[in-house]
């Protein structure tokens, strides 16, 4: 009975453990799906932020369309033509990144002493020739309608060359002259309007020659060209992002510390209760009622509960790891972890002198058979293995798994009784038709993938740099890619907080 209760709890938590795997990989695809949806509605969204720019690109086409409407003479048009590549131009670009008008002519009279509103602010564009010729215009426009609060807007190459003369340099060879009076204006507009120069003036998304009107239409080609690519580069931007995304969630797919340890958590909490519920029946049945219950009978219900809580937190960990890692099925997963905690105790007992390698090979045996039972149910006896067969091949392959778990943990006792199981595997094969060696062999061959796992789980004499070791170890074997390896506690440190 006490075997029965044993095998049907370790069933329960595989149970549990196979539908975290189940929920896991579900969410796994809804977070994926998500992903795939935001992406999708992120590139929408993109393209309706560059087709709102191309049409800020159209009004302007529109405009230089028609040269006869646009203010001044051949030689002074390029004025206007600034102001409107300042207006249009930046809403382009603004819109392409999601973002409002940045420059509007809304309630600006064509003839008004400002030319539009950029960033909220009036102002006014002075594209004229030579550098020291933009500044005079700046300086007579402020000294006739002396607005502190005026922007002004300048060609981009003019202003750079402000710039540079500010701290030093000398980019175009200007004569001395030419660089002094260019100073004493930046002061000057600085004295006059009690703002510093920066803030004040501007710099042009255009230079001088950008924008006149030879010019103005290969102008607006290359600014359209420029949206173009960056477009380009937001549209990539997103796919990147996205399958960063991805490669995050499917790395997340791998079975990870974590998980194993809520898994184990949740697993000993279930045990616990299962336990108690069994403790608590076994007491009524033999004639205790509840209510007659003693501190001593409440101690002994919890004292019982933590040691078998404890047990499934184990067995839960090593569920997980050997459903994940090994890609066995979790009602399997959970038979092996249930038999090696049984094999491990008839060694141990073994150790003491208490049985003999006759009793630890049998006992083993019926360890492993009746976890695997458990486990599987009627699927061996689906398949086409007569029954007297049957027995030989389960004997063989739970005495293999007996060896398994046993094998580098009796010290000089190994040999003897690696003699003994050599013996009657030889007796049991040969009751095996040729036919069915394959199936033993592949059997074998499954489980020596996760012995060395088995042995890490359940060998509580090792220290933790053993155990450190051999993690390391089997995290390479399965293929684990080396930069996710915890290979010290800096490692370990850095995992767990982050």
């Amino acid at each position: 009975m006490e075997n029965n209760m044993t095998v049907w709890k370790d069933q329960f938590i595989a149970a549990g453990v196979d539908g975290f795997n189940v929920w896991k990989h579900q969410s796994i695809a809804k977070r994926l799906d998500s992903i795939v949806s935001d992406t999708l509605n992120d590139k929408n969204i993109q393209n309706q932020n560059f087709e709102k720019a191309l049409q800020h690109m159209a009004k302007m086409r529109e405009f230089l369309n028609s040269p006869e409407n646009i203010l001044g003479s051949q030689k002074t048009k390029h004025g206007e033509i600034a102001e409107n590549f300042e207006v249009h131009i930046r809403n382009a670009k603004a819109a392409l990144s999601g973002q409002v008008d940045v420059a509007t002519f809304d309630g600006v009279g064509r003839t008004a002493p400002e030319d539009f509103i950029l960033n909220g602010m009036k102002a006014q564009s002075k594209f004229i020739n030579g550098t020291n010729n933009s500044l005079s215009s700046v300086l007579d426009h402020f000294n006739k309608y002396h607005d502190v609060t005026m922007d002004y807007v300048i060609p981009k190459d003019q202003f750079d060359i402000i710039q540079a003369l500010r701290n030093g340099q000398n980019p175009t060879g200007l004569s001395e002259k030419s660089i002094r009076s260019i100073l004493e204006k930046v002061d000057e507009i600085e004295r006059q309007t009690g703002r510093t120069f920066n803030s004040v003036v501007k710099q042009s998304i255009s230079n001088y020659d950008e924008v006149q009107i030879g010019k103005a239409h290969e102008t607006i080609q290359n600014n359209q060209e420029q949206i173009v690519d960056e477009n380009q580069r937001k549209m990539d931007e997103i796919d990147n992002e996205s399958d960063r995304k991805k490669e995050a969630v499917q790395a997340n797919a791998g079975p990870s510390l974590k998980e194993g340890v809520k898994v184990a958590g949740t697993a000993a909490a279930i045990a616990t209760t299962v336990s108690a519920c069994t403790s608590i029946y076994s007491k009524i049945k033999s004639g205790t009622k509840l209510a007659d219950f003693t501190a001593s009978d409440w101690k002994d219900i919890g004292l019982e509960s933590g040691k078998s809580g404890a047990k499934a937190g184990i067995t839960a960990g090593s569920i997980y790891a050997l459903t994940n890692l090994t890609s066995l099925s979790a009602p399997l997963a959970g038979a092996v972890t249930s038999a090696a905690m049984g094999v491990t105790s008839l060694l141990v007992d073994h150790q003491k002198g208490q049985i003999d390698l006759d009793e630890v090979v049998t006992q083993g045996q019926i360890l492993c058979l009746e976890a695997g039972i458990a486990a599987v149910g009627g699927a061996i006896g689906q398949t086409l293995i007569p029954v007297p067969v049957l027995g030989a091949i389960i004997g063989t392959v739970t005495t293999n798994f007996v060896w398994g778990i046993a094998k580098g943990k009796l010290g000089q006792k190994e040999a003897e009784l690696k003699k003994y199981m050599d013996k009657y595997m030889s007796e049991l094969l040969d009751k095996v038709e040729g036919a069915y060696h394959e199936i033993i062999s592949k059997i074998d061959m499954t489980y020596a993938g996760f012995n060395t796992l088995i042995d890490a789980a359940f060998d509580v004499n090792a220290n933790k740099a053993t155990l450190a070791a051999a993690s390391i170890k089997l995290a390479r074997e399965v293929g684990v890619d080396g930069s996710k390896i915890l290979e010290n506690e800096s490692d370990l440190e850095a995992f767990f907080l982050n």
